[in-house]
């Protein structure tokens, strides 16, 4: 007997039609909830990598009768093994030959490193001072030292030894920065140490915000020959809770595109000088002071003017005014930033 067969029916255009919206409308839904869920791991990374740093930092000072982790090379003095690191004029110099003989050790390329005098190291490449001293990683370029949402950076540190190739890719962050000031990008941190957490509060001796000219905001009014760097010990600190010691000078998580630190809207990761990591919206931080006239209640007011290489104004004007905040805090190292009023009585 012969089986008939039942013809084959397949899908009719309708119901292909329909599976795909079904699909396109999931894919609409989850996309959202894993770009959310991404950032949100990203975060935790750089959150992560701060805690490194705080580790380090207090690990320091307890070992250090309670100092804090910075360069202290001083003008005049005899303490490289390399002659051309040796009695520098000013602090500005010193702190950058001492970066450079730590970068020269753990890189072990001294020929092609020079000191970047043209430029404060002690910002963003503070960090190597621990590194130097057995209190974070083992290496530099540290992954640590990098937020994973800064692709410029981590390109840096693919691009050791060539900073011309990672600057074709990244643009360059400071054309006006000297070559020996260039070679040393792919060691730099996303994480920033406060001003104060290495000069005095006020005086003739503070840093002061720089302004006027593309690019500024990432710079400090120096005076080489009065300008005195000293050693800050954690007993400066009166509100360590409450007080940021380390910060990014973009917002990378929160808003729509990376923008500018200081702007109000922005949010991230913060150190604290207790060693907490807390994740806060700058407008919920004090405004801070100038500390040229600390008898102002006036902030300090700069413009946020990027080089090409950084991000727009969210005014799309070529440049915005924005408050210091928690970079210039009132009082320094004395103050308080979040959850308490600025110290007015320095």
């Amino acid at each position: 007997m012969l089986s008939r067969c039942s013809p084959r029916r397949g899908f009719s255009l309708i119901e292909l039609l329909m599976v795909i919206v079904i699909i396109a409308l999931l894919v609409a839904l989850l996309l959202p909830a894993l770009s959310k869920a991404r950032r949100a791991a990203r975060t935790a990374v750089c959150e992560s990598n701060l805690r490194q740093y705080a580790t380090g930092l207090i690990n320091y000072s307890a070992d250090s009768k309670g100092f804090m982790a910075q360069y202290n090379w001083k003008p005049g003095y005899s303490d490289s093994q390399y002659p051309d690191l040796n009695f520098s004029e000013d602090y500005v110099t010193a702190h950058a030959n001492q970066c450079t003989e730590i970068v020269r050790r753990l890189s072990g390329n001294a020929s092609y490193y020079t000191s970047p005098a043209d430029r404060l190291v002690d910002r963003n490449f503070g960090h190597l001072f621990l590194i130097g001293s057995g209190y974070m990683g083992e290496k530099a370029p540290d992954p640590a030292s990098v937020c994973p949402e800064d692709r410029d950076a981590i390109i840096w540190q693919k691009n050791v030894g060539n900073y011309a190739a990672a600057f074709a890719l990244t643009g360059d962050p400071d054309p006006d920065s000297s070559v020996a000031y260039k070679k040393i990008y792919p060691f730099w941190s996303t994480y920033q140490f406060i001003p104060n957490a290495w000069c005095s509060d006020t005086g003739p001796n503070c840093m002061v915000q720089a302004t006027g000219s593309p690019g500024s905001h990432l710079l400090y009014t120096v005076y080489p020959a009065l300008t005195k760097f000293q050693q800050r010990s954690q007993d400066d600190v009166l509100f360590p809770a409450q007080k940021v010691w380390m910060f990014d000078m973009f917002d990378r998580h929160s808003y729509a595109r990376t923008i500018w630190h200081a702007y109000s809207s922005a949010a991230q990761p913060l150190l604290f000088f207790d060693g907490s990591v807390s994740f806060r919206r700058t407008r919920d931080a004090n405004k801070g002071w100038n500390p040229s006239t600390p008898d102002s209640d006036s902030p300090t007011v700069y413009t946020y003017w990027p080089t090409p290489a950084e991000p727009p104004t969210l005014s799309g004007a070529p440049s915005d005014l924005v408050t210091g905040y928690f970079r210039w805090t009132r009082a320094g190292l004395k103050g308080v930033d979040f959850g308490g009023k600025e110290q007015f009585r320095y």
